[in-house]
């Protein structure tokens, strides 16, 4: 079975934009109202870990998928010059145009068989697609370091429901 990988994105675009931009506007009306970064109240616990992990892939599938929907792209001369702002055919480089992608980090480049080139994707999108994936690596580093200053539950907590007992 042969996937295209521009479906996928595609799918995961209409899924994950409406998603991802929900959950961002959720998180800074709750900054904004209750002036606190996080919505659990501990200090130490999972729950930091997966809202981080959670805000990280939300703001980077956002930057990720703007970036690679921004343009549409065929691959031709006509739309790599509009992209360039030369939107008459004897304008701009010379030479067949084709167009160079790669989605890690994301790309789209028009080049020319002259040695000119022009990159689509702005240069932000993919600083912010970095920062959310340390987010994610700082959002499993809290959940682990919440697992392990639990204390250990045993029979008695389990009846009780207080831990220091």
């Amino acid at each position: 079975m042969n996937v295209d990988p521009g479906s996928v994105l595609a799918v995961t675009a209409l899924i994950g934009l409406p998603l991802s931009a929900g959950l961002l506007i959720v998180k800074v009306v709750h900054t904004m109202a209750t002036r606190r970064v996080f919505f659990s109240r501990s200090a130490i616990g999972s729950r930091r870990g997966i809202e981080v992990m959670a805000i990280s892939l939300s703001a980077g599938l956002l930057a990720y998928l703007s970036g690679f929907l921004t343009f549409d792209m065929d691959g031709s001369r006509a739309a790599c010059l509009k992209a360039a702002g030369n939107p008459m055919p004897d304008e701009g480089p010379r030479g067949n145009v084709r167009l160079v992608e790669s989605y890690l980090p994301l790309s789209r480049e028009c080049r020319w068989s002259d040695g000119s080139h022009l990159e689509l994707v702005p240069l932000g999108v993919n600083i912010v697609v970095f920062a959310a994936m340390t987010g994610m690596l700082a959002g499993v580093a809290l959940l682990i370091r919440g697992r392990s200053h639990r204390p250990p539950v045993t029979s008695r907590t389990r009846q009780t429901g207080d831990p220091t007992a």
